[in-house]
């Protein structure tokens, strides 16, 4: 279990992925309804072999990889498990990559941690210093796991987020955040 936030062994981590790491784990101190196990840090060397479907279409995620590898350099991945609050299951899994210079943002896949746009959530790219790439995936995380979500009485979907204050809807349960 981790003790911390984004828990990892610092030997794993270049010195501009522990800036990074350092400056999200900080801001996921305040986070609401987020424990220390509920993150995560994936950390692929460059010298991983990556399985690639041929048939799969390269974006810029990819090729992002495919970059970083080039140079020499790991590729890290931050992973936020959105937990429901009565029944302790995962409702939404989030993650930040940082290939090189460039951060993408958004809900993944809770099996291969592959970027899957599965809600409406709004996946982010930037690009920047390792400061600057963890002050926004700082805030973006902080933005998601702060948001009010509901569902309906005795069924599991759909899940949907509410502005804070909004009062629960007849019919609804919170499921996070009320």
């Amino acid at each position: 279990m981790n003790d911390d936030w984004f828990e990892v062994d610092e030997g794993e981590l270049s010195p501009p992925h522990t800036t990074l790491v350092s400056i999200v784990r900080n801001s996921a101190r305040a986070w609401p309804e987020c424990p220390p196990d509920a993150t995560a840090v994936l950390v692929f060397p460059a010298d991983e072999e990556e399985e690639e479907d041929a048939r799969a279409p390269r974006d810029a995620y990819d090729a992002a990889w495919d970059e970083a590898f080039a140079a020499g350099q790991a590729v890290l991945t931050l992973i936020v498990d959105l937990r429901h609050r009565d029944q302790k299951l995962v409702v939404m899994t989030l993650g930040a990559t940082v290939a090189g210079d460039r951060l993408f943002c958004s809900e993944r896949n809770s099996s291969t941690y592959h970027p899957e746009p599965i809600t409406d959530i709004e996946p982010l790219e930037a690009t920047g210093s390792p400061e600057e790439l963890g002050r926004i995936a700082a805030d973006w995380f902080e933005e998601i796991v702060s948001r009010s979500m509901i569902e309906l009485d005795r069924k599991p979907w759909p899940r949907s987020f509410v502005p804070k204050g909004t009062p629960l809807p007849h019919g609804h349960r919170w499921v996070r955040n009320p």
